[in-house]
């Protein structure tokens, strides 16, 4: 026995060896520098942007939160385009310049910034949203694409509980939120959402049937943690990750992106009211 009891050791040695070396990459997203809720509106609040419409608000607004890839001039363009004319506020949150990544693939590859430790800039965004008069209190929607889907989602999963990286910031954190729009999220582990919603807001989610870069599968996996009336599903089965607006993965569909469009404005509509 003693004779087979140091092979054994041994060999659990090397693979713990092995694994740790597998997980240093991810050492970042595994074990984030923590922050409170006042530390992150402080690195959060010189990168936050706003584009109200013109006329007296306050306005019903949506706090949109990017992919991985970050916020680039063509993504704010995007969807500033359909968002001011219909009558809302956009408040665009910069979680990359915020931390100072330029370089946007160790997000991408899950080495850097989960969503789950992303989540705590939801709930500083709210928080700085408050010295904005131009933003009706009472009247916001989350808008999160892939990364920022994920993000949005996490925060709605914690409703102010301890996070990932961050102590709790209490259920009030999400107050005025009416309701939540996650294009092609990212849902698989450490997703939060397979393990329940505590925030009831209404969820309108669009999934694409072909993505390549997320498991669209995996969304559909989870949802069945949330309550199928607060809960609106989209999928376009031949449509591939960012089917909506101009990227570098060419996968644009226009017709698609229009009809995305008009559901998230009636969402909003039926959420946050009528526009002034």
């Amino acid at each position: 026995m003693r004779r087979l009891l140091k092979p054994l050791l041994i060999f659990l040695t090397i693979a713990a060896g092995v694994a740790l070396l597998g997980l240093y990459p991810y050492r970042n997203a595994l074990w984030p520098q923590a922050a409170d809720l006042d530390a992150a509106s402080a690195r959060l609040a010189p990168h936050l942007t706003l584009r109200a419409p013109v006329g007296k608000g306050p306005f019903p607004t949506v706090l949109v939160f990017h992919g991985c890839s970050g916020q680039s001039p063509g993504f704010v363009k995007n969807v500033t385009s359909w968002l001011l004319p219909a009558g809302y506020a956009v408040l665009f949150v910069d979680s990359h310049a915020a931390r100072g990544i330029n370089d946007w693939h160790p997000v991408c590859d899950g080495k850097q910034l989960w969503g789950n430790e992303r989540a705590l800039d939801v709930y500083a965004a709210l928080a700085l949203a408050h010295g904005y008069p131009e933003i009706d209190q009472q009247r916001l929607a989350l808008l999160g694409y892939s990364h920022g889907g994920w993000t949005i989602l996490d925060a709605l999963a914690y409703d102010g509980a301890a996070g990932h990286g961050f102590p709790a910031t209490g259920k009030a954190t999400l107050g005025g939120v009416r309701g939540v729009v996650a294009f092609y999220p990212y849902c698989g582990f450490p997703a939060h959402l397979r393990d329940g919603v505590g925030n009831t807001a209404p969820v309108l989610m669009f999934l694409a049937g072909k993505d390549s870069v997320t498991d669209h599968q995996q969304c559909l996996s989870a949802l069945d943690s949330l309550d199928g009336g607060r809960l609106q599903l989209v999928q376009y089965g031949n449509a591939d990750h960012v089917f909506d607006q101009r990227s570098d993965l060419n996968t644009y569909q226009p017709g698609l992106a229009q009809d995305a469009q008009r559901r998230t404005l009636a969402f909003l509509r039926e959420t946050l009211g009528p526009t002034p």
